[in-house]
């Protein structure tokens, strides 16, 4: 499930994007291999974007960092 909650963070609605991130956060581990992509939403137009993109991989924590740079 988390692959396809994942492509949701390329929709061009940012309320899309928002709530994949957040979505991706609450599965905790399981959306591990996802971390880079999420940390890419750190960058992202959109504050809440942004903000729910730092809580996500702080929910995440040492799950995210072998896949972070990816």
């Amino acid at each position: 499930h988390a692959g396809a909650i994942a492509a949701r963070l390329e929709d061009t609605d940012s309320g899309v994007r928002w709530v994949a991130v957040e979505a991706l956060g609450m599965l905790g581990k399981h959306a591990a291999p996802h971390a880079g992509a999420i940390a890419a939403r750190l960058e992202n137009a959109d504050s809440g974007v942004r903000q729910v993109a730092m809580e996500a991989l702080g929910r995440l924590g040492e799950h995210a960092a072998p896949h972070a740079g990816a």
